[in-house]
C-alpha cells in the first residue's frame, strides 16, 4: 500500500480522489494528518492552474516530508474571458465590484456568473473544466493538465459540489450534478489527470 497526501482540507474532494485511485494507493486528507493542523495553507499566487498545483504540492511535501499530490481545478468561461479560472475565490471583485456574496457558496457564486454571462453581450455559454495536478515525492516530480469542454446552464441536480449543478459537458443532456459519481468520473478531466500521475508513480 502506497500512502500519499492530497493537499486539501476538503474531505469531499479527497473522497473523489480515493474513489478514482488504484486499490494499492491510500489517499489522506490534510485533516487526517495531525502534523498538518495549525500550518497555514500554501499561498496560491500562480497565474495558471498548474502553477498553483505545483505551489501546493511542493509546500506540503516540504512541510510533511511525505509524497504529496495537489490539484488546482476550476471552470473557465468564454464569455467572461476565462474567469473565474484560478481566481474563483476573488473573481467577483473583478467582475462585479461591491457584490456582497460568499464565493465559497455555489448557490451565490454561479447564479451571479450566469447573470454576468447574459450581461456580457457575447452569445455563448461555452466553458471549460480544467484539472491540473502536481505530484512531489522526494526528487520525483510529475505534472499533468486535462480539460473538457461544455456549457454553463441554469441550476439542475441535487448534489451540490462546486459548479456541478451549472455545467453540462459537451454532448451531454445532464449537468455534472445529475450524473452518478461514476459517470462524472468517466467524462471528467480529474480521472484522466490522476491516471497520468498514478501510471508514473
Amino acid at each position: 500500500m502506497t500512502t500519499i497526501v492530497f493537499a486539501s482540507m476538503n474531505p469531499k474532494k479527497v473522497e473523489e480522489i480515493q474513489r478514482m485511485a488504484p486499490k494499492y494507493i491510500k489517499v489522506l486528507c490534510l485533516k487526517d494528518i495531525p502534523e498538518a493542523q495549525g500550518i497555514p495553507q500554501a499561498e496560491e499566487i500562480g497565474k495558471t492552474f498548474i502553477e498553483n498545483a505545483t505551489i501546493k504540492a511542493k509546500y506540503w511535501a516540504k512541510k510533511l516530508n511525505m509524497p504529496v499530490l495537489a490539484e488546482d481545478s476550476g471552470i473557465e468561461i468564454l464569455a467572461l474571458d476565462g474567469y473565474p479560472g484560478v481566481y474563483t475565490k476573488r473573481c467577483i471583485d473583478q467582475l462585479r465590484p461591491g457584490a456582497n456574496i460568499n464565493e465559497d457558496n455555489p448557490d451565490e457564486l454561479y447564479p451571479l456568473l450566469l447573470e454576468l454571462i447574459d450581461e456580457s453581450g457575447k452569445n455563448t455559454t461555452e466553458a471549460k473544466w480544467v484539472s491540473s495536478m502536481a505530484y512531489i515525492d522526494g526528487t520525483k516530480e510529475l505534472y499533468t493538465y486535462e480539460a473538457i469542454h461544455g456549457n454553463m446552464c441554469p441550476c439542475a441536480g441535487t448534489r451540490v459540489f462546486g459548479f456541478d449543478q451549472y455545467f453540462k459537458p459537451k454532448g451531454s443532456t445532464k449537468t455534472l450534478s445529475q450524473m452518478s459519481p461514476e459517470e462524472k468520473d468517466e467524462i471528467g478531466p480529474r480521472l484522466k489527470a490522476l491516471k497520468n500521475i498514478f501510471n508514473n508513480i
